[in-house]
């Protein structure tokens, strides 16, 4: 059977089985499990940014993020679509008591046009402060639209500009990289948060990585553990992940070539 339900349903290839049995694993909350410290390290030197931090899944990374760049009664911006505000079970509400502003965007991508449409004066009390804009790359509900760095560059200039954070949902962003050919070290450049998630086209059985500053993964760790995110010996998982990010990005291109037959 081929299960078309979701890229999450995959299984580990037996190279990938092999690497997490053989993982030297200690205390992740402590610092002390060398996988995951090498796999926060590979990723973070892959995109291009100064930090990383391992977690159980995508939803976790990205409410992370959003608490980590919002206060209470900010408001982020996103398209309508954006999974951040669709699926995440009313999490930007919950963990981080902030407003979302919804635009509606060319299968779920924005323009720094439509963006500066919607940012609040920051002295008007009447409205929420706007704080961070987040895209997604790919668009799920867009059926996989995409972005390029070029498309992304006029947003990240409009947020230093106006001073808002600028997070990246890349859950399949790899998928976006093997299209485009962009250096995955231009989102390091650009975004202040970046979720990557390991566990669907990448194939891995958990887990997603945040990547940031030194100084927003410090506070990512903390609010990670609130909600009991904090784990023991993870490196058998991390150990996938070093697996996937190693063998398992270029193999995407099979994955849209098999797209491309099954649409025709």
């Amino acid at each position: 059977m081929i299960d078309l339900r979701s890229d999450t349903v995959t299984r580990p290839t037996p190279g990938m089985l092999e690497a997490m049995f053989s993982a030297k694993v200690g205390d992740d909350v402590f610092g002390e499990d060398e996988t995951v410290n090498a796999l926060e390290e590979k990723a973070a030197a892959m995109m291009g940014s100064e930090a990383a931090i391992f977690c159980p899944s995508g939803t976790m990374t990205n409410q992370i993020a959003i608490k980590c760049f919002t206060n209470p009664l900010e408001e982020v911006i996103c398209d309508e679509t954006a999974h951040v505000y669709r699926y995440e079970g009313g999490g930007i509400a919950f963990n981080s008591a902030a407003s979302v502003r919804l635009l509606y965007g060319d299968r779920g991508r924005l323009t720094a046009e439509e963006i500066e449409h919607h940012i609040n004066p920051a002295d008007n009390i009447h409205h929420p402060k706007s704080t961070l804009v987040v895209l997604e790359n790919t668009v799920n509900r867009g059926g996989g639209s995409i972005y390029t760095v070029d498309q992304i560059e006029p947003i990240y200039h409009l947020c230093r500009l106006k001073g808002l954070f600028l997070h990246l949902d890349g859950a399949r962003l790899f998928n976006a990289l093997v299209e485009t050919g962009d250096e995955p070290t231009e989102y390091g450049r650009m975004f202040d948060g970046i979720s990557i998630c390991l566990s669907k086209g990448l194939g891995t059985p958990v887990g997603s990585v945040l990547l940031g500053s030194r100084e927003t993964i410090t506070k990512a760790r903390r609010i990670r553990r609130v909600p009991g995110g904090g784990w023991r010996q993870a490196g058998f998982l991390a150990a996938a992940g070093i697996y996937a990010l190693d063998n398992h990005i270029n193999r995407l291109k099979e994955d849209h070539e098999h797209a491309k037959s099954l649409a025709k």
